[in-house]
């Protein structure tokens, strides 16, 4: 499968105190977990995900010069990208089935999302 324009993805972004930060790996662990026992990567079944990625990094107070200090928060990204809208649906409709890891999601993204683009089609792709 390829990552191609017309594609469907999510990706949020949050920024959370270093204080907090073991809460948030905490569910990023769990949340992979789901990814790996729900979601394809071939095959007809859906949810296929084609990307499925989490990043982390401290929070810079200039992110072009790091010199610059770090604000004190840490900096997480997570992007997921499926063939189509049936795919993105299916994630989601799987996702809300796991009601604690659901809620968590929601906190966290209530308390720091600083961006969120929810099943948005990709208008740029290398393919």
């Amino acid at each position: 499968m390829t990552i191609k324009t017309g594609c469907v993805g999510f990706h949020i972004s949050f920024s959370v105190p270093n204080n907090a930060t073991e809460r948030a790996d905490d569910f990023f662990e769990t949340h992979e977990t789901f990814m790996r026992e729900t979601h394809f990567i071939d095959g007809a079944n859906e949810p296929i995900v084609l990307c499925y990625a989490v990043l982390k990094a401290p929070e810079f107070n200039n992110p072009l010069d790091p010199s610059s200090g770090e604000t004190g928060n840490t900096l997480y990204g997570i992007t997921e990208i499926y063939n189509g809208p049936e795919g993105a649906q299916a994630h989601m409709v799987l996702g809300q089935q796991r009601e604690e890891m659901f809620a968590d999601l929601v906190d966290l993204t209530n308390k720091y999302c600083v961006a969120g683009i929810l099943g948005a089609p990709l208008i740029r792709a290398m393919r």
